[in-house]
C-alpha cells in the first residue's frame, strides 16, 4: 500500500468534508480548539489529521475491494453499500461523540424517518468518489 497515495487523498477528503461543512452537512469541533490559542489546540489538530488519514486508509481499503470487482453491476451495487459505509463511519464517530472528529447532522436533508440514511448516502458517495477515481 502506497501511504504517499492515502495522503493525497486524505487531503482531498479534508477538502471535500470543508465543502460538506459549508453546506451544513457536519461540523469539525477540533478547530474551535485551534482558535484559543492553547497548546491543546495544536495536539487537537495533529489527532484530527490522524483521525482524516486513518478514515482515508480504511476508506482506501474499501475501494481496493470494489474495484476488484469484474462485473459493473456488482461494482456499482457495492459502491452505493460503500458510500452508505462511509457515511455510517462518520456518524457512528457522531453519535459516539468521540473526540476530534466531524459532527454529523442527521436532519441535514430534512425531517422525516429516511432523511438521516438520505444524509449517509449523501456524505458519503462524494467520499467514496475521492477513493474509487483517486487512482
Amino acid at each position: 500500500m502506497d501511504f504517499g497515495s492515502v495522503a493525497i487523498k486524505a487531503l482531498l477528503v479534508l477538502g471535500v468534508l470543508f465543502l460538506l461543512s459549508l453546506a451544513g452537512a457536519l461540523t469539525f469541533p477540533a478547530f474551535s480548539a485551534i482558535t484559543g490559542g492553547t497548546g491543546v489546540g495544536l495536539t487537537g489538530l495533529l489527532l484530527f489529521l490522524l483521525a482524516i488519514f486513518l478514515f482515508s486508509l480504511v476508506g482506501n481499503l474499501l475501494a481496493r475491494g470494489i474495484r476488484g470487482v469484474k462485473k459493473s453491476g456488482e461494482a456499482l451495487l457495492m459502491g452505493f453499500v460503500g458510500a452508505f459505509a462511509i457515511g455510517g463511519v462518520l456518524v457512528i464517530l457522531s453519535v459516539l461523540n468521540v473526540p476530534y472528529t466531524v459532527q454529523v447532522h442527521l436532519n441535514w436533508t430534512g425531517t422525516s424517518w429516511y432523511s438521516p440514511f438520505l444524509t449517509l448516502v449523501f456524505i458519503g458517495i462524494p467520499l467514496m468518489f475521492v477513493f474509487l477515481l483517486g487512482d
